[in-house]
């Protein structure tokens, strides 16, 4: 019995060495792989930083572009303010240029008028007084 045993003995320690073995295989492989992922990560991480640099000059750019745009509309608006302005102050002065002649006119008509409509009686009038 003691050969059973000793022979059932050195199975059992042949399949735990067995078994060890395989389990730091096993480990290994994990502990590769372990490895692969942080060098992956770590590749990721800097190709991710590279972008976010790359994200943070281009908008920059953008937000630099929009700066000038907004004065070149700026100074763009302002010298139609003050073209519309001279136009505005050319149109009135030329309105009130009509008006004083239309005013004149009115009145010219309105002292015509009167002399024709009373023109013969004032006429006997002012050639009576005379006399």
């Amino acid at each position: 019995m003691s050969d059973t045993m000793l022979t059932k003995l050195e199975d059992a320690i042949e399949r735990l060495t067995n078994i060890s073995s395989d389990l730091n295989k096993l480990i290994a492989v994990h502990e590769q792989r372990l490895n692969q992922q942080e060098k992956q990560m770590t590749s990721f991480e800097t190709v991710l930083e590279k972008r976010r640099e790359e994200a943070d000059i281009k908008l920059r750019d953008v937000y630099e572009t929009i700066r000038s745009e907004d004065k070149n509309i700026l100074n763009e608006l302002n010298q139609m303010r003050t073209e519309s302005m001279q136009q505005y102050e050319k149109l009135n002065s030329r309105l009130s240029e009509m008006e004083k002649k239309i005013w004149l006119y009115i009145g010219g008509f309105s002292i015509i008028a009167f002399l024709i409509s009373y023109g013969q009686p004032l006429m006997k009038f002012l050639t009576v007084t005379v006399k």
